[in-house]
């Protein structure tokens, strides 16, 4: 066999929701051929089971027994057929083939745009979405049995209903062939932007979860009887109803599969004793339950958090940086949200030295906002360390490192991730070597200075000299850096989860400081804008850069999509702003956490 088999595989990172225990086997096929031998070499006697994106599944904690076949990214061949209908394998995401279809100008398939499923996911369950279904632009399809063969059906051989497909015998989808009609292409391609769009307004789309959860009864919507019960918001563990739509449950950070199935049966419960109907599950639930934890009480979410728990909090913030009057704005804002969420804090000035700051002031732990020099590098955390005072965020090796950016550049570069080209810069002698390398135009940064302090641009070779000159004021050491022209992104990483993209824009020359604290001219994207695949592989990136430089609790990383397509990871920042123009709490609000959640949520990193 071609493809990879995986023993005792987590499914968790397979599935939307994130939640899953562990398949006895994965295997994620070559292609169609390794695919058809691997399903015929199996015993007669084994369970086997399919997933594309994971969407529309919940995975209970213990885990499916047998055989997981994953074509996520297999299963992806899509085209226009001679007899001018479009073939698409059953791997590919429902999003991708409303797309093609429009680029084709074929209408009627705009509507597979708002499933977050592939294709065969989408055939099994009939899945639909704003008043289209499946089936109904199904010519074909092409199954695959236990034994390997393949065989061609049609419509009429199963039998079809709303969320609903039953066959007579049993087998897998393999492809479709969709029957459409004629259209324009412009026209099709706004309708879709507009479906997206009130996808994205109508429902948290930047929070796990599995989409709808319950099938909407005859004449009703499911998300407006929950509503109606006054289930927005209630919680069992971490897994909570949206208060974006109701019909949605999202995994708040922490959820198990078996949070999530308790908090479903509530909501049975609770909508047929107050509204008299019996919801329908549109979620496919499989696999074992896992051991049974402790009963929590269904209750809102903030009700669960106890503020006795921290004891008495220090914020320290402004210390003597270049950014202190940002730490201060900062500082001031964490104050007020924790006082809002109940907890015993203090705000100190840090001026001098944190030990002289501290003294006479008992504190239990300390919310670090101090930003730049002396609050995220490495030293307040030594400090902190040595006098036994639990903090937030990173500890001293990953401040310390993340703090120098050319540091941090060789980090990512040694993992494989890509970052522009650079060049160090200590001399003017330096300057000819500098453009032989990189030539026009370049940034010129101090390398452990943040919030774009001491940057500028250069298109020649004088510019070059006063920027280097500009960056050397701030004694420490500068480098040149290729410029990039493109998109520029930021992702928001929380307790190993990545926020919701945003994409910034500014009619300055850079994302400068007067852009970030001062300016109303700039723009920020989000939703940023990216399609789905591309958002997830950002946010991907974004946890696997934290993590690659040692960095806990919170960070923000910041990324530019050049104009080919390839991204380029320009920095990290461990102690992020957290002032009204701040790029965390803007990520946050996407994911329908609001600002005193995200102080709540980033002190608690102070617990472990």
């Amino acid at each position: 066999m071609k493809g990879r088999l995986l023993s005792n595989e987590k499914l968790a990172k397979y599935t939307s929701w994130r939640v899953g225990g562990p398949a006895d086997r994965l295997y994620i096929p070559f292609d169609r051929q390794d695919l058809c031998a691997f399903i015929a070499a199996l015993p007669e006697s084994e369970p086997v089971f399919w997933m594309g994106l994971g969407s529309n599944l919940l995975v209970r904690d213990g885990g499916i027994r047998g055989t997981v076949i994953n074509t996520k990214g297999r299963l992806k061949e899509m085209k226009l057929a001679e007899d001018g209908t479009v073939y698409v394998e059953a791997g590919v995401p429902c999003a991708h083939v409303a797309r093609f279809c429009s680029e084709q100008g074929l209408k009627g398939a705009e509507f597979l745009a708002g499933i977050p499923g592939t294709m065969g996911g989408a055939l099994k369950m009939n899945a639909g979405a704003f008043g289209g279904e499946t089936w109904g632009i199904v010519k074909q399809v092409e199954m695959i049995d236990g034994a390997g063969n393949i065989s061609l059906r049609y419509p009429a051989d199963f039998k079809l209903s709303y969320r609903s497909v039953k066959s007579i015998g049993t087998g897998w989808f393999l492809s479709c062939r969709l029957q459409l009609q004629q259209g324009d292409t412009v026209e099709s391609q706004q309708k879709i932007k507009g479906l997206l769009e009130k996808r994205a307004k109508t429902q948290p789309t930047n929070q796990p979860s599995c989409g709808s959860v319950f099938k909407n009864p005859d004449g009703d919507y499911a998300a407006r009887l929950i509503e109606q019960t006054g289930l927005k918001g209630v919680a069992i563990g971490g897994a909570c109803v949206s208060e974006k739509h109701a019909n949605f449950i999202v995994n708040t950070g922490n959820a198990t599969a078996s949070d999530i199935e308790n908090l479903i049966h509530h909501v049975q419960n609770k909508v047929k004793e107050h509204q008299g109907v019996e919801l329908q599950t549109e979620v496919c639930m499989v696999g074992e339950r896992g051991i049974e934890t402790q009963h929590v009480e269904t209750q809102n979410f903030a009700s669960l958090q106890n503020p006795e728990k921290f004891g008495r909090v220090a914020v320290l913030m402004g210390g003597s940086a270049a950014e202190r009057a940002v730490s201060l704005r900062s500082g001031a804002a964490v104050y007020d949200a924790l006082k809002m969420k109940g907890v015993d804090v203090v705000a100190i000035d840090v001026t001098s030295s944190p030990i002289d700051a501290l003294a006479g002031i008992k504190v239990d732990r300390v919310f670090n906002i101090i930003h730049g020099r002396g609050g995220e590098d490495g030293v307040l955390q030594g400090v902190l360390q040595v006098m036994g005072i639990p903090y937030t965020g990173s500890g001293v090796m990953a401040s310390a490192l993340t703090m120098d950016k050319l540091r941090t550049k060789l980090c990512w570069q040694g993992y494989g991730l890509v970052t522009p080209k650079w060049c160090l810069l200590q001399y003017e002698n330096d300057l000819d070597a500098c453009i032989e390398k990189l030539g026009f135009p370049v940034i010129v940064k101090p390398a452990q200075e943040g919030s774009s302090i001491g940057m500028s641009k250069a298109n020649s070779r004088d510019e070059l000299n006063k920027a280097l000159q500009v960056a050397l004021e701030y004694r420490c050491d500068v480098y040149a850096e290729s410029w990039v022209s493109g998109k520029e992104y930021t992702v928001a990483v929380l307790n190993d989860e990545a926020l919701p993209v945003i994409r910034l824009e500014t009619p300055n020359v850079f994302y400068d400081y007067e852009a970030k604290y001062n300016a109303t001219t700039t723009q920020y994207h989000c939703p940023c804008g990216l399609d789905q695949d591309q958002e997830v592989f950002l946010r991907n990136l974004a946890v696997t850069a934290s993590k690659v430089v040692g960095v806990k609790g919170w960070a923000r990383v910041d990324v530019f999509i050049d104009d080919s397509g390839q991204y380029q990871l320009i920095e990290i920042n461990t102690v992020p702003g957290m002032t009204d123009h701040s790029l965390v709490p803007m990520a946050a609000r996407q994911a329908g956490i609001d600002f005193e959640e995200l102080v709540w949520r980033v002190l608690e990193t102070s617990l472990g």
